[in-house]
């Protein structure tokens, strides 16, 4: 009897063993119908930005493999390569399989749009977790969806472009009744991603789902990371939160240098900038930029009210053509150094994603405040340069 269970007991030791072997890859079959034969199909990993794909197969016969390992459990983005549409579900050591069907419109630019439909995944527990905590999106989004269907002649109005229209039919009690349902939806998104993000606070699912539940974070989202535990902060999605959210870090960290030609085609150097003021807006735009032109009438006057005292401003232009850079700020009159920056080496030294991007720093060269616009950097300018 002893011998039996000795055997039993080694058997489960070296089944147990084997699994673990298994598991330290995975392999993902895919029996999708509705993809073209030859047509490739590609693995992505979820992110707020472009992304290259982290595994590529063939389409034979509407299957498809993946294989491979991932050091943890990510959420992955399965498309059709070179066109539109996905789904998503999470990517683990482990024999996961994919069924479902897709449907394809053509797109204006000749690509495909493919939905994806029927999708379910077997052998991943993770993507069970993971689909349980999107659900209550996806049903506000299927609600969304109605809701504009049943709207739709409005909606065909708001986007044709007909001012007259647009204003004769935000006048009517109908338009107010789809604004009221519009803003009831925004709420109960915005309750709903509290909620679960909040309910996972100490665990890696409370960043992974601040990143899967919306396209992009803003400061905002600061008070929320910032009640993470240390072990949800260290998760992939919480180093990749924080980047997103602190892209230059916190107040107090410093940013970094850089030198530059100016439009005069001298050099300038932040650093050396900075040490000669008290505090520096550095100020990412370009001249194509419309909300980047609008906010300078703004700049100009926190300039000319602080510049005196030790406020100087620097104007980096992300624009890929010298003329209409050249042109944009003699007509807006930017007095102060301005760099054109040609390879986008120094806003990605910034991680900057979009412009307008301000960030204020001291003479240290440290950061003191970012994103902040309008009536906000003007008060701000007033706080710092008031000390």
């Amino acid at each position: 009897m002893k011998k039996i269970v000795a055997l039993s007991l080694a058997a489960l030791i070296m089944a147990g063993c084997a699994n673990k072997k298994e598991n330290d890859s995975y392999l993902v079959s895919g029996e999708i119908q509705g993809i073209p034969d030859s047509t490739m199909v590609a693995l992505y990993p979820m992110s707020h930005s472009q992304t290259d794909p982290i595994a590529e197969a063939m389409v034979i016969g509407g299957k498809f493999e993946f294989s491979g390992k991932t050091e943890e459990p990510i959420v992955v983005i399965l498309s059709v390569k070179d066109h539109y549409g996905s789904t998503r579900f999470m990517l683990e050591n482990a024999e996961i399989h994919l069924k479902g069907s897709v449907s394809a419109e053509d797109a204006s630019d000749g690509k495909k749009l493919y939905s994806f439909n029927d999708f379910s995944v077997e052998g991943s527990p993770m993507s069970d977790k993971f689909f349980e905590l999107m659900s209550g999106r996806d049903e506000l989004d299927r609600k969304f969806t109605a809701m504009r269907e049943n709207y739709s002649d409005i909606m065909e109005i708001i986007t044709g472009g007909d001012r007259d229209r647009i204003d004769s039919v935000r006048a009517t009690d109908r338009y107010k009744a789809m604004s009221d349902e519009e803003n009831r939806f925004f709420a109960a998104l915005d309750s709903n991603y509290n909620a679960v993000v909040s309910a996972n606070s100490d665990n890696s699912w409370g960043p992974l789902m601040m990143m899967a539940l919306v396209t992009y974070l803003s400061p905002q989202n600061r008070e929320l990371y910032e009640n993470f535990s240390d072990s949800a902060k260290n998760s992939y999605y919480g180093k990749m939160a924080y980047k997103e959210l602190y892209p230059l870090g916190r107040p107090g960290d410093q940013v970094p240098d850089f030198t530059a030609t100016d439009i005069k085609g001298g050099k300038i150097s932040l650093s050396e900038i900075a040490k000669a003021n008290k505090y520096v807006l550095v100020d990412f735009w370009a001249s194509w930029c419309r909300p980047c032109r609008a906010e300078i009438p703004n700049v100009k006057a926190i300039y000319d009210k602080h510049h005196a005292d030790g406020f100087e401003i620097v104007s980096v232009s992300i624009d890929e053509e010298e003329n209409p850079w050249i042109k944009a700020v003699e007509k807006e009159g930017l007095v102060w150094p301005n760099a054109r920056d040609t390879d986008k080496s120094i806003a990605g030294k910034y991680n900057v994603t979009s412009v307008p991007t301000m960030v204020v720093i001291d003479s240290e060269g440290k950061l003191v405040a970012e994103n902040l616009r309008g009536e906000e950097l003007a008060a701000k300018i007033d706080e710092l340069m008031s000390k």
